[in-house]
């Protein structure tokens, strides 16, 4: 079982406004960190973060194919709403449609974890380098709207890793 850390924080001190973002996901089994600005609310780019790192295991299936793989997070609103718990709200609904969709299609576990212990959220010192580092393709980013775009899936028919 590969664990897949995603985080995502607005940089405003009032969280529901939209403004710039940090979006942020790490794989440690592979010493993967990865972080880029996004601009929404708390919740947007806590959702994007998570879609971030699916389009990456989307792109490097190679890495991922046939292992089991756990999304940890420390948003309960994404964890409840993507799982069923709770209902999402009018702005979040294509988010969470499009994690949904993802969710059924690549068969991964979403689980809430503590702060203190997202991976994706603590320094770069933190992760262990891997020396024998894979190869991997950050290109995760939508490049027929040639603009970081996460909400729509990029390529419907290649989505695979199971």
């Amino acid at each position: 079982m590969i664990s897949c850390y995603f985080h995502g924080t607005n940089l405003h001190h009032e969280k529901l406004t939209v403004n710039k973002g940090l979006i942020s996901f790490a794989v440690p089994d592979y010493g993967v960190i990865f972080r880029a600005q996004h601009e929404g609310n708390r919740y947007e780019c806590e959702y994007a973060a998570g879609i971030a790192l699916i389009r990456f295991m989307q792109v490097n299936q190679n890495h991922f194919h046939g292992k089991g793989i756990k999304l940890l997070t420390d948003s309960p609103i994404v964890v409840y709403q993507v799982n069923n718990k709770i209902s999402a709200t009018q702005s979040l609904l294509r988010f969470r449609d499009l994690f949904l969709f993802y969710k059924r299609k690549l068969g991964f576990d979403l689980t809430w974890i503590p702060t203190k212990m997202n991976r994706a959220e603590m320094g770069l010192d933190e992760i262990a380098v891997n020396r024998n580092a894979l190869k991997f393709n950050f290109d995760i980013f939508d490049e027929s709207t040639r603009r970081k775009d996460l909400t729509r899936p990029a390529n419907k028919q290649a989505i695979r890793i199971t």
